[in-house]
Parts: structure tokens; sequence; C-alpha cells
């Protein structure tokens, strides 16, 4: 016959993920192996210790999943957080938490495991799927999510927003005369550059092939238009060997609260053809 009594704790303590224990008055009573593991601590400092320094996401305000919550509903609650380990460092977890009795006093089982890698392979995915793979910069689609965002943000708060729609002028001669490796390297330069023109609270985007959209948030039509002219002149100025005299042409169009995010691009897709026709390096307005 198997000894339950005594097989018990030792599954506990040989179980791949975390357990811990925790009173009604939030003291961690209990804390198995691969919880010490994972918090990098002791069981004697962990064993006594208020529950609220390690597992904080059971003990936060307006918590979905509080602490106060499992003791009252005798539910079982799973969610992602963010645990403090004892040197210091933070990593995500994934937490099953529930209430038991024992002896007739209520207590809240939490398991847990690490998932930090699998947050970290999620980020570069999403990183991916919103970003250009040639110049890094945000692609279309994050572009047009941005934009519409803007747009609910002017709804509700009349917070003004621009675009710059940026083309590079002769683009096709620089690939057919030099190769798209070069005209590649121009690509990266200007998108670093346009980077470099704008406040971190923009959005530049590679819209497609040697086009560019920016997107200033907070911003009036007159200053939208010097930075339109301040990026226009830094293009001007770029040296990207062999190619000689790189230049752009520039629509600019800014959000009335009329129509939708795509009536905006339009404006500035007709701007920038009128840029085209006159004559190419220069910003238009619509």
């Amino acid at each position: 016959m198997i000894d339950w009594c005594k097989l018990s704790p030792l599954i506990l303590e040989n179980l791949g993920s975390g357990v811990i224990l925790i009173s009604e008055d939030r003291t961690i009573v209990y804390a198995n192996k691969r919880a010490c593991e994972l918090l990098r601590q002791n069981k004697e400092d962990l064993i006594g210790r208020d529950a609220r320094r390690t597992l904080f996401a059971l003990f936060s305000d307006g918590s979905t999943c509080s602490y106060e919550t499992l003791l009252q509903e005798d539910s079982v609650c799973e969610f992602d957080a963010l645990l403090n380990r004892g040197d210091g460092e933070t990593f995500f977890a994934h937490l099953f938490a529930t209430m038991i009795r024992l002896e007739g006093r209520p207590y809240v089982l939490v398991n847990f495991y690490d998932i930090t890698p699998q947050k970290e392979l999620e980020k570069k995915l999403y990183q991916a799927a919103i970003t250009d793979p040639l110049t890094k910069l945000y692609n279309r689609r994050f572009a047009d999510e941005i934009l519409k965002q803007e747009k609910l943000s002017y709804k509700r708060y009349k917070t003004p927003f621009c675009i710059l729609l940026i083309d590079l002028d002769n683009f096709k001669v620089i690939n057919d005369v030099y190769g798209h490796d070069v005209g590649d390297k121009v690509l990266v330069a200007v998108a670093s550059l346009l980077k470099r023109s704008v406040r971190e609270s923009d959005v530049v985007a590679r819209w497609g092939g040697e086009e560019f959209l920016i997107i200033l948030r907070r911003i009036e039509l007159e200053d939208a238009i010097k930075v339109a002219e301040k990026v226009r002149n830094a293009i001007c100025q770029l040296s990207i060997p062999p190619v000689e005299g790189i230049t752009a042409s520039i629509g600019v169009s800014c959000y009335s609260g009329e129509g939708d995010v795509y009536d905006l691009i339009r404006k500035a897709d007709l701007a920038l053809y009128q840029a085209k026709a006159q004559g190419k390096n220069c910003v238009i307005l619509f």
C-alpha cells in the first residue's frame, strides 16, 4: 500500500511548477522547491513573508483575480503576471490560483511556471508583424491602425494630427542605373533620416516601395508644413555614393474631423501628385 501522507509532500516538492500556499492574513506558509528556484529565494526567506511582496498581481487594486475575490467566491483564477525574483529581476509567469480549506481555514493555493521565453517570442513575432523588414520602420498595416486611433482621439479630445506622404523622386532611375542593392541602401538611409527628423511621439512608416508616411501627432497645419520642409531639405543633403542628388516630393494633409482616415490619405496622395507635376522636390498642402 502506498502511504499517501508521505507521498504527497514528495510530489509537491518535485513538481515542475512552483507552488505557494498563502494564509488568510496574506502570509506565505508553504513554498515548494520549484517556487524557490523560480523566485531565486531560499525557502526560509519565503516562509512567513508577506505574499504581496512577491505575488503583487493578486493584491493590486482593481484586479479581476484579487486575493479577496478568491477567498470569497471559492473560485479558480488563471492569468499571466510579472513576478519579482529575490535578486531584483522580474519574469513572466502563468498562474493558477484557487481557495482551499485546511482544517476549516481558508488558504489560497498558487501554482505557477515561467513563460518568459514564450512572451519574448510573442514580442518578436508581434514586432515582425508590424515592421518593414528592410528599413525597420513600421509597416503600412501598423500605420493604418495608428491613423484609426488618431481619428478616435480627435473625435474625443479634438487632438489635431497631420500626415506627410513622402515619395522619393526618380527612384526607378536609381534602381535601373545603380542596381537594387544601392536602391535598398537609399531606402534604409532615408528611413533612418526620417526617424531622426521627427519627435519620438510621431510615427514613421514605409508606406510601400519608395513611399513613406509620417503621422505627426498633436500638431497644427503650420507646424506640419515646417516639418515637411525640414524633412525635404534633409533628404536633399543625403550623400549615398554613387547616387547623386536624392530628392523627395511631399504631400501634406491634416485631419479636420470629416471623413475617414482613407480620405486623409487620398488628400495627401493628391497633394503628392501635384508636387510631382510641379517639378518634384517640393512640399504641397492639400
